[in-house]
């Protein structure tokens, strides 16, 4: 804390250490080490693989992000934990619009995303999604998106419905994509 407040204030010598051996796991976090001490920042399951407890506080904050739509991020500075951020995607304007024009004309949405299911559910509320597939990792969501095409085209064939085309939209960061009901 001291060496933030000290960077602040010195306006004219601002510089950031330097990362060394920086890795970025996908769909989980980020491990540098600065200043000889191992840094991660990322999800539970990063830390958890890291071999980092997460105390009972910080699943507390955790779970506190998540009801407020926000994603929860760890930090972990030589293997102890030391803070948790939370973050945020606002939905793209129009976004609660486009799934309600969606409703009226039939159009189920579901929502595919990398985030963890509290915000994920806190999220599809928000605009009025129903389903919702949380926490697909970045190369799982094509895959989920044709395992729902698979679903989807096997339901309608079963029913007395013609099998209509797949739409495709994204509202905001987690990826939506809706499908026509049939009437």
């Amino acid at each position: 804390m001291e060496y933030a407040k000290k960077f602040r204030e010195d306006k004219e010598n601002q510089t950031w250490p330097e990362a060394r051996d920086f890795t970025s796991i996908t769909g989980h976090g980020v491990k540098a080490i600065v200043q000889n001490k191992a840094i991660i920042v990322g999800n539970k399951s990063l830390m958890l693989d890291q071999g980092i407890q997460v105390p009972v506080e910080a699943e507390e904050l955790l779970a506190e992000a998540e009801g407020m739509a926000q994603t929860g991020i760890l930090v972990s500075i030589s293997g102890e934990l030391t803070g948790v951020i939370a973050i945020s995607d606002p939905l793209k304007p129009g976004a609660r619009d486009a799934i309600f024009i969606l409703k009226s004309m039939n159009i189920k949405s579901i929502m595919v995303t990398g985030d963890n299911k509290g915000t994920a559910y806190s999220i599809a509320k928000e605009v009025g999604i129903e389903m919702v597939i949380a926490e697909a990792k970045p190369e799982q969501k094509a895959e989920k998106v044709k395992e729902l095409q698979v679903w989807f085209s096997s339901f309608l064939s079963q029913s007395t419905a013609s099998s209509s085309p797949l739409l495709i939209i994204q509202l905001e960061q987690p990826e939506t994509y809706s499908r026509a009901q049939p009437n």
